[in-house]
């Protein structure tokens, strides 16, 4: 292959890179898992409450859990919720209550819920939408029941708290069976708006991904199957063949899992796409799965272009080096090969092309 070629790439590359940029500002959502908060003097604390974030549990119907963040008078609170569609399809719509002062008591407040003094009580007003919503990050479909945007009436703490049953406590064990309405179900609270990201968000995306679709109802077999099917299918088409594996160095081994990796996570990328759109409506955020799923292809294909092409082209050139260390670098920019196919990219780079006679 001509050098030519790997120029488009990079170019290709660098147009996608361009276009997540400007994209994520305005849709992307920092995902925080775990956390107790069963009363508002042990409420999880939100730090930043203007920054975008989704916060994943999971309740009993008994339950109640809270969130504290503070704020100033006049600033904007948004809050919001999420359920996993089968979940809400089956009638898990939890309550979603701000807490704070100036607030004045709105909606069916339940009986086990604990107000500071001097704070009033807020129900969110919500019901299950006609369709589940697509998000394209992950990519993902979900229902979004209830919202609210607002502005601080007064200074002071505020609480965000998540209930699972929609009436005042008093829900029995038989209720729950007669109605089919699960014991426990997932959640996520959608808070802030400010959409940034430090470093280790945003390579940690990965990780957060597969939280998300356990959160689903996913089960690991699920998620990971379309990698699995695209390492199998790539031992089979290239390692099996004795004639291309006894000229194989450990920099070309390298270069050609990390291409899989990358390949494997276009794959399941254009699994999960076709997956959540099973289950919700078109959303222009499609757009966004397919600038992912183009990057993690388009990282594959280059590694293993690199790695099956002839060695007497730039072996072991810093050149060659460079371009596999630039494919580790994107790979992490654009959440492809699950860290791993950045990992074996770098180490292409590091290690020896000319194998030892």
């Amino acid at each position: 292959m001509r050098l030519w070629v790997f120029r488009r790439s990079a170019f290709f590359l660098l147009l996608l890179t361009v276009i997540c940029y400007f994209l994520t500002p305005a849709l992307a959502h920092v995902p925080v898992f775990g956390g107790e908060g069963k009363s508002p003097e042990t409420a999880i604390r939100i730090e930043d409450p203007t920054k975008s974030r989704v916060l994943y549990g999971q309740l009993d119907y008994e339950d109640l859990r809270y969130y504290s963040f503070k704020m100033e008078k006049g600033e904007r609170i948004v809050l919001g919720i999420t359920v996993p569609v089968e979940q809400g399809d089956q009638g898990f719509i939890p309550n979603l209550i701000l807490i704070g002062p100036g607030l004045a008591n709105e909606g069916k407040i339940p009986e086990r819920l604990e107000v500071p003094e001097g704070s009033g009580a807020k129900v969110l007003s919500h019901s299950l939408p006609e369709s589940p919503v697509y998000e394209g990050f992950t990519p993902s479909a979900f229902y979004s029941p209830a919202r609210l945007d607002m502005k601080a009436p007064e200074s002071g703490t505020y609480y965000a708290a998540v209930g699972a049953v929609q009436e005042a406590g008093d829900v029995k064990e038989k209720d729950l069976q007669e109605r089919e309405i699960p014991r426990e179900g997932n959640y996520g609270i959608i808070l802030g708006y400010r959409e940034t990201f430090t470093l280790k968000e945003w390579i940690s995306i990965p990780l957060s991904q597969i939280k998300i679709y356990r959160w689903e109802g996913q089960s690991l077999f699920l998620i990971f199957t379309p990698l699995a099917l695209t390492l199998a299918a790539g031992f089979l088409a290239i390692f099996f063949r004795r004639e291309t594996v006894s000229r194989f160095s450990p920099a070309r081994i390298s270069g050609v899992l990390a291409g899989l990796f990358f390949l494997g996570t276009g794959a399941s990328y254009i699994f999960q796409m076709l997956f959540s759109l099973s289950k919700s409506s078109y959303s222009p955020e499609i757009f966004i799965t397919l600038v992912l799923i183009l990057a993690s292809i388009g990282l594959g294909v280059t590694a293993m272009a690199l790695s099956l092409k002839d060695e007497n082209y730039g072996t072991g050139s810093a050149r060659k080096r460079l371009y596999f260390f630039g494919l580790g670098i994107a790979g992490l920019l654009f959440w492809a090969g699950l860290f791993i196919g950045s990992l074996l990219a770098f180490e292409a780079a590091l290690l020896p092309w000319k194998r030892k006679k």
